[in-house]
C-alpha cells in the first residue's frame, strides 16, 4: 500500500522527468482544446480533451504542493502553477463559452495574419 509519505518523496526525486512530462502534456492538451473549439468541432470532441486534461493539470498542481511543503520557494514553483491553471482556465472557458472562446480565436488570428502581411509587404 502506498503512504503519502512514499508519493511525496517520488514526486521530488523525479522532479524533472515529471515536469518533462506534465508540461508538454498540458501545453499539448490546452492547444488541442482550442483547435477543436476554433474549428467548430462535435461537443465530444471538446468534452474529451477537457476530461483529458483536468488530470495532468491536477498532477502538476500537487507535484509543485510537495516543493512547497518542505519549504522551496523558486521561480519554477510559481510558473508551473500558473501554466497548470491556465490550462484549466481555457478548459473551463471552452465548456461554459464556447463560441465566445471561438470568435476570441479566429479575432486574434485574423490580427496576427494582418500584421503578418504587412511585415511581408514592407
Amino acid at each position: 500500500m502506498l503512504e503519502l509519505t512514499s508519493i511525496v518523496e517520488f514526486s521530488r526525486s523525479h522532479c524533472i522527468g515529471i515536469c518533462a512530462v506534465l508540461v508538454p502534456t498540458n501545453l499539448g492538451l490546452a492547444s488541442a482544446t482550442m483547435v477543436l473549439v476554433g474549428l467548430n468541432r462535435s461537443a465530444r470532441a471538446i468534452y474529451i480533451t477537457v476530461a483529458l486534461s483536468v488530470l495532468p493539470a491536477t498532477i502538476l498542481l500537487l507535484h509543485v504542493a510537495t516543493w512547497w511543503a518542505i519549504g522551496v520557494v523558486m521561480l519554477p514553483t510559481f510558473i508551473l502553477p500558473v501554466l497548470a491553471t491556465t490550462c484549466l482556465v481555457i478548459q473551463a472557458y471552452a465548456l461554459i463559452n464556447p463560441q465566445q472562446l471561438r470568435n476570441s480565436l479566429i479575432a486574434t488570428s485574423k490580427f496576427y495574419v494582418a500584421k503578418y502581411q504587412q511585415l511581408i509587404a514592407n
